[in-house]
Order: structure tokens, then sequence, then C-alpha cells
């Protein structure tokens, strides 16, 4: 094995081997801390992707740029909460509410399983208006297939046209066919993030189920990885750095055999290879039912970095305070109804960032960091 493998397939390991008794047979908060810190996100990458992303943007949007780095970079230290941005730094999109795959890990109750929505263009032109006049600094279309969008092009133009610097494209990469690379990039994408969760086929299939079931033994992995290296040759014969592509990997009890091979197969491809840890799905039914058992509860401090800096809006218009999809029980707004800046300074909102400034937060959110840790 690769030295610089060893602490990432170490830490997965034991992250694999953590689970509540583990928390609970832990004395000292401090044990406690330790133990859940285990479910970080462990990245490698050959080169230094800050420096390509600053030698390409800051040449064209100068100090602010460097404005939204450092707003970045306080905003995931600040663990006490003392600068609040009058807009989101960063917005995530679900253009729709649709994939063309049923992961094991993704819960599809919000989306595959749910009543099909999708933002309409009307709506959208709106929102990428105040999106350009309140100078957003990073768009991620993701949440679900964003490539599934009819109307796809018509995002990125607007992203363009509204000067969003940060542009994120999350994939499962069964789209990323030769036009839509080409569009991608005769854009102003800069981030292009591939999810594929293992090194073979087999692993492949277990995990990556597709919705339509007649393609699963049909190699679908390799269709994939041959559209990401496509892609990376393709840019790179423009003589460019940009947009980033990275891989990543979500690690399960099903395929964490192949987090070596997996980071082995690409560290030399791709410009960064991210390994990431499990958020169990399980307990998403209970919150619908408005089941909660404080028993279960092991942390005593709670906190949360994302309604300082995030949000998520879904293709209903519906606005999330965070990241994750857990924040669907936990609506501020709609874009549909009133603006973005209204919904970020509303009242909604500010009740959650004085829930965990109280260390008293709305169950969701308590769930959420427990289950999120623990996979419980």
């Amino acid at each position: 094995m690769r030295k610089d493998l060893k602490s990432i397939t170490d830490g997965i390991a034991k992250t694999m081997q953590t689970d509540s008794k583990n928390i609970k047979n832990s004395h000292s908060e401090k044990s406690k801390r330790k133990l859940l810190s285990m479910s970080v996100v462990k990245k490698n990458s050959k080169g230094n992707t800050e420096k390509d992303l600053y030698d390409y943007l800051y040449p064209k949007f100068g100090k602010r740029f460097i404005d939204y780095r450092d707003k970045y970079e306080n905003y995931l230290k600040d663990e006490k909460h003392k600068y609040l941005p009058d807009f989101p730094i960063s917005v995530i999109l679900e253009l729709v509410n649709r994939c063309d795959l049923e992961c094991t890990m993704c819960y599809q109750g919000f989306r595959n399983d749910a009543k099909k929505s999708t933002l309409e263009i009307k709506d959208l032109k709106k929102l990428f208006l105040e999106f350009k006049t309140r100078k957003l600094d990073a768009l991620l279309l993701s949440s679900s297939e964003p490539l599934l969008y009819k109307h796809f092009d018509e995002i990125l133009k607007m992203a363009q046209e509204s000067k969003i610097m940060d542009q994120f494209l999350f994939t499962n990469g069964n789209l990323l066919n030769t036009k839509n690379s080409q569009l991608i990039l005769n854009s102003s994408l800069t981030r292009l993030f591939v999810s594929m969760d293992a090194a073979t086929s087999e692993t492949y299939d277990k995990v990556r189920i597709p919705v339509n079931k007649k393609l699963l033994n049909t190699n679908r992995l390799k269709k994939v990885e041959e559209s990401v290296i496509n892609f990376i040759n393709l840019r790179n014969s423009l003589g460019r750095k940009i947009p980033l592509v990275r891989v990543s990997f979500v690690a399960l009890q099903t395929n964490a055999h192949e987090v070596e091979p997996f980071i082995e197969k690409w560290i030399d491809i791709v410009d960064s290879v991210e390994i990431q840890k499990e958020n169990s799905i399980d307990f998403y039914d209970d919150l619908l039912k408005k089941k909660f058992d404080k028993k279960k509860l092991l942390l005593r401090k709670y906190n949360c970095n994302e309604p300082w800096g995030q949000v998520t809006i879904h293709s209903d218009g519906t606005v999330g305070p965070c990241c994750n999809t857990v924040g669907r029980n936990l609506p501020i707004g709609n874009i549909l109804n009133e603006s973005l800046s209204d919904i970020w300074q509303g009242t909604k909102m500010r009740e959650i960032r004085e829930g965990f400034l109280n260390n008293k937060p709305s169950p969701v959110c308590q769930l959420c960091l427990e289950h999120e840790k623990l996979n419980l």
C-alpha cells in the first residue's frame, strides 16, 4: 500500500468500527468528540487545487474572490458564530427531484419516490437575478441528478451571466457524454464532482442501483469511468485546469474493501479523490412520522455551521437551512413566494440559529447530528 493511502484506509476502518456503544462507553466529552471526528471526509489530491482555483478566478474577480475564500474559511471555523453574512455564501440548487439511480445510501422519499417537481425557467430567471444582485459567491447544482433537467444548458448560461464565481456540478456521470462535456467546458463551471463509490463493476451494481433494472450487470461503471477520462482529456486539450474534477466514494460496509483500489485508480488521473463516511438514512422515516426518542441522544453539545453560510433550494421552491436532505423536514421558506434574502434573514432561519446558540436546536437538527456522526 502507498504510504499516502494508509492514513485514509486506517481512518475508514476505524470509522466502520465506531458505533453508538463506543460513544456511550466513553467517559469524557473529549473522548466522545474524538470518536465522532472520525466521520470527517478524507481527501487526497495530486496537486494544489486551491491554487488552481485561485489562478483561474482571481484574474476575473480580484478582491471579491479573496473575500469569498476568507468568508468560507471563517464560516467553517467559526464555532461561536460571530459572523453572519447578509446573504448565503453558497446555495445548493436542486433543479428536478429525479435521479436515474437509487443508491443504497440515498433516501428516496423526497426524490424518486416523491411526486415529481421541477423548477420552471421563469422562476429560475428571477432567482438568478437575485444571485447577481446579491453577488452570490458559490452555486452547487446538486441534490438529485442535475443533468436530467431538460434546460440544463440555460442554467449554465444564467450562472455565467449572474457572475457567480464558484460553480459546482455534482453528478453520477451517467449523462456525462461528449455533448454535455462540451457544454460544461463552454460554460463558467469551476468544479465537476462525480460520485462513483466503487472500484469494480460488481460493487458498483450493489451500491449504485439503476432505476432501470435491465441495466444491472451491463458494466455501467466502465462507461462512467470512460466519460470522466474523456472529459479530462477534452479539458486538458484546451490547456485548462478548470473545471477541477473530483471523484468521490462513500464508504459503506458493502464497498469499504475497495477504498484503496479506488484511490489508486484515480489519484493520477483526476484533480482530487474524496472518501466520505456514510450518513445513515434509517431515521428519515422516523422524522416524517414525528418519532423522537430523547433517550437515544448521546451528545451534550450541538453545533452546526450550516445555517450561517448555506441553504438548499429544492425543486418545488422549498428552502432548507443546510446541505442535508434532512433539512427538508425544517423548511424556512419558498422562493416561489418570497426572495431568498428575506428567507435568509427571516424568522424561521433566525430561530434555527438561536437554537444552536442556546444549545437547544430543533429535534430535526439534533437527530441529524447524532445520526450523521454515528450511523445509529
